[in-house]
């Protein structure tokens, strides 16, 4: 069974949607780690085959360097109006 860290009483008491919650959220998670697996998997084989003096392919972009005003900014050159 699933940790949830609830004791077993607690997951009794859990009504139907609560638990497909808990469920949802725990597939959600599963999958995310198994596709960055893939991804990783995938990554080092390309990276493992690639033709000399072809760029090495990161397995993330680089970070985004804009701040918070600078997006504030943005959307309010495109927009016309500030957002809160």
């Amino acid at each position: 069974m699933l940790d949830f860290g609830l004791s077993p009483d607690e997951v009794g008491e859990l009504t139907f949607r609560e638990f497909n919650t808990f469920m949802t959220r725990h597939n959600l998670q599963e999958r995310n780690g198994l596709e960055m697996q893939r991804n990783v998997m995938l990554n080092a084989i390309i990276n493992a085959f690639r033709k000399k003096n072809a760029r090495f392919l990161p397995l993330f972009e680089k970070e985004n360097d804009r701040t918070a005003e600078d997006v504030i900014q943005e959307r309010h050159e495109l927009f016309g109006k500030k957002l809160n």
